[in-house]
């Protein structure tokens, strides 16, 4: 399949993902259940996702052999889940008492440990041409849960212009064949610097930072604030998905340091992180990080409109040099 291809089978995914979880919310289960029966052939590619869509639906819809059947057939054709889809979705309970979920669970778990935690390539973009061709950092960009890396690489474009070497990272954990997401963050610091290694010496010599969005911001930040070797000195969050209990003694003590700076986009209507990402930075603020937040009237879980006209600056003032605390 090409890449146009499977941009178009993406996007009617997550088209069809949004419908089934505002039919969902509202009770709608027969209807949200024809929804994934209608699309699920037009989006092959996500022939693990919209199966376990589907199982659920079944599921409480009173239709537990009808959704073990359906995960079955998805198995039969190369799908996978990880093991904490299949065992702690609740949607999924009266499914796992059947008894031919043993065998779906353990092939589909031999398959989730073979394709999961191997890393790909990063998606490298370089300043071209004059003022931009020399670069003046490098910017590690994280996808959100469910993304990838060549979407953060659009989504992030305008730090090339501004004269980044911009790596867009892929995670290498995942739930699904297509769904991957940061849940570890050992791993995905691990990802990071495996990604960084493809850098030549010149560009490993510039300043670092890192950003990203939701999942892939919560990352960035504690990467910023881990004992890693390789570490950015600011970070970028938009949306990030980062509570209070990812904040531990060390990770405060860090930013107390004041080495890091950080800045942090979230939208007042974004319910997936807010209210913890406010009392995260609260927190971070209390440990005396030197780190800003910003709320975006009227935005929900989403990039700021005109985000890239506005990145370069954000950007910029990550940048500008400053003392560091004696002893850091």
């Amino acid at each position: 399949m090409d890449g146009q291809g499977s941009a178009a089978q993406e996007a009617l995914y997550h088209a069809l993902d949004e419908t089934v979880s505002r039919l969902y919310g509202e009770g709608r289960l027969a209807d949200a259940l024809k929804a994934v029966e209608a699309e699920a052939p037009r989006i092959p590619a996500r022939r693990a996702d919209t199966a376990h869509l589907a199982a659920c639906l079944l599921t409480l819809t009173g239709r537990p052999e009808d959704a073990l059947a359906a995960l079955c057939t998805a198995l039969a054709d190369g799908a996978w889940w990880s093991p904490a889809i299949l065992v702690d979705d609740d949607d999924l309970a009266a499914v796992r008492d059947l008894e031919g979920f043993a065998p779906l669970l353990r092939e589909s778990t031999a398959r989730h440990a073979t394709a999961t935690g191997v890393p790909l390539p990063p998606v490298v973009r370089r300043p071209q041409g004059d003022p931009g061709g020399i670069p003046r950092g490098v910017l590690v960009v994280l996808h959100g849960a469910d993304q990838n890396a060549a979407l953060a690489a659009e989504q992030w474009a305008a730090a090339v212009d501004a004269g980044l070497v911009l790596v867009a990272v892929d995670s290498s954990q995942r739930s699904t064949p297509l769904y991957r997401s940061w849940p570890d963050i050992g791993v995905g610091i691990r990802d990071i610097t495996a990604a960084l290694a493809e850098l030549d010496e010149a560009d490993s010599s510039l300043p670092l930072l890192a950003a990203g969005f939701s999942a892939g911001a919560r990352v960035a930040v504690l990467w910023a604030l881990s004992d890693a070797a390789v570490r950015p000195s600011g970070f970028l969050a938009v949306g990030p998905a980062l509570t209070p209990a990812h904040l531990d003694g060390e990770r405060r003590a860090r930013a107390a340091q004041g080495a890091v700076r950080g800045r942090i986009l979230v939208g007042d209507q974004d319910d997936d992180v807010t209210p913890e990402i406010y009392d995260a930075h609260a927190m971070l603020a209390d440990a005396g990080a030197d780190v800003t937040l910003e709320t975006i009237p009227g935005l929900g879980h989403a990039f700021p409109a005109g985000f890239g006209r506005s990145l370069p600056g954000l950007l910029e003032s990550l940048l500008v040099t400053r003392p560091r605390p004696a002893g850091c």
